[in-house]
């Protein structure tokens, strides 16, 4: 089955091993660390939180409408490939579940923040990296934010803790990535990402003991929620469209629907009917297998032994991969504390080139069906008997026969009280054991008008 793919940036996901702990199993993005799981594993976690499936509809419902955190278009479900993957909120920290199939996706940091630390840490060093990508940073900017009271616009993620225009404390969440070509450098050292007051929800910086607003301790508080990764190749399939949608898959899915509804019906809708044993008949045949010489072809390296009047001849048998160049994106990533970093990914491109090999035509002497022996007949007695066999000539020269496979027939005519006839092919223990005028009320298909044999 081939990976799903990263639903921020198309990278194959990695099977990963204990995510959720031990013997589950979940797939993550060697890029941004992000976790997709499928829904068995995913209420198993969500009910650890104590949130049952009608909390996560109703969380759902609440986050309708409510903008994407930084920006981020809707983006459909790479696990099923069919349903939408829908925001919601718990404890402040946007995830996203697929409406259709219900797989989780924790965009990076998300699984140890909403565990506080249980889950999810170390996923970077378990993740793999893409092979033939390479990854460099070739900058790192202020991300932007929005004044909720001034309405300022474009303020730096990183030098504007406070609103200049109104003095309003910089709110993380509304933090975003800035449009193309109104990036502005960063010129500050790492720390780590911010941290959120628990108490005032404040963020800090990760160095900071207490909150610089209320003066409260921050040992244990948590990350502040970070953007997703924003990717120059994010898959087409991910943002919503707004094109008309097509009548055609429903109609499409009706009849198919149709279909199986008179499958259905016509596999289970029965009605009881009084039948009686009327004859007995039976077949048995006996395959007769000549030695035959058979023009066949196979690339020579498995060509079998005892093949002759050979010929040769350069075809192509496969392809390989040649590298030609590369393919470069951008990702910017953020850093949690104000800043994001750029990199430049690059992905080797491959053609393919064909790859020639011998191929072989010959002749070969195989057993091969000829013709078929065949005893018929009617009634209990005399009993069944295998046909008489002539071989023309025994050995294994050409045009040697012999026995090949038996195969043998059972059937029993029966007339229902409602006059049609019907007919079962049943073992031969169970033919031979059923007298004619046995009377029996068996199932009989209204629509198939077929019998159900093994009631008799």
């Amino acid at each position: 089955m081939t990976a799903p793919l990263c639903p921020r940036d198309a990278t194959p996901l990695t099977p990963t091993a204990d995510v959720f702990g031990p013997g589950t199993k979940a797939h993550v993005c060697g890029k941004c660390t992000g976790v997709l799981v499928d829904w068995n594993t995913g209420q198993q976690f969500f009910t650890s939180l104590g949130l049952s499936l009608s909390d996560l509809q109703s969380m759902v419902a609440q986050s309708a409408g409510r903008k994407p955190r930084g920006g981020v278009a809707q983006v459909t479900c790479t696990s099923c490939g069919k349903g939408a993957m829908k925001a919601l909120v718990h404890k402040g920290i946007e995830l996203d579940l697929c409406e259709a199939c219900g797989a989780a996706w924790f965009d990076r940091g998300e699984l140890e923040r909403i565990t506080l630390g249980k889950l999810g840490g170390g996923l970077e060093a378990k993740a793999q990296p893409v092979a033939g990508e390479r990854s460099k940073t070739v900058g790192v900017f202020e991300m932007f934010w929005d004044c909720a009271y001034c309405d300022a616009k474009a303020l730096l993620g990183k030098s504007n803790r406070f609103c200049p225009s109104c003095g309003a404390q910089q709110d993380a969440d509304r933090r975003y990535f800035p449009p193309p070509g109104q990036e502005v450098a960063a010129n500050h050292e790492y720390d780590g990402a911010d941290k959120t007051c628990p108490a005032c929800q404040t963020p800090n910086g990760a160095k900071a003991n207490n909150c610089r607003s209320c003066g409260s301790p921050l040992d244990g508080a948590a990350e502040v929620n970070r953007v997703a990764d924003r990717s120059s190749a994010a898959p087409k399939a991910a943002a919503v469209s707004p094109k008309k949608k097509s009548k055609w898959p429903w109609i499409i899915g009706g009849v198919i629907l149709a279909l199986v509804a008179f499958c259905l019906v016509s596999m289970f809708w029965t009605k009881d009917v009084g039948v009686t044993v009327t004859a007995h008949s039976w077949e048995r045949t006996i395959a007769i297998e000549r030695m035959t010489a058979l023009s066949e072809s196979a690339w020579c390296d498995s060509m079998p032994s005892g093949a002759y009047s050979v010929s040769r001849s350069r075809e192509q048998r496969s392809t390989k991969k040649i590298p030609d160049g590369e393919t470069c994106t951008t990702r910017d990533v953020d850093r949690g504390d104000g800043t994001f970093e750029r990199k430049q990914e690059c992905r080797t491109k491959y053609r393919e080139e064909p790859i020639y090999d011998d191929r072989c035509r010959f002749t070969i002497d195989r057993w091969q069906v000829n013709r078929t022996a065949k005893a018929a007949g009617d009634g209990l007695e005399p009993q069944p008997q295998w046909p008489q066999v002539n071989l023309s000539r025994t050995g294994t020269s050409l045009g040697a026969e012999r026995e090949g496979s038996r195969n043998e027939k059972y059937t029993l005519s029966l007339k229902g009280d409602d006059q049609e006839p019907y007919t079962c092919t049943v073992p031969a223990a169970k033919w031979s054991g059923i007298p004619d005028g046995h009377k029996k009320v068996i199932p009989i298909g209204v629509i198939t008008g077929a019998a159900e044999c093994d009631k008799l």
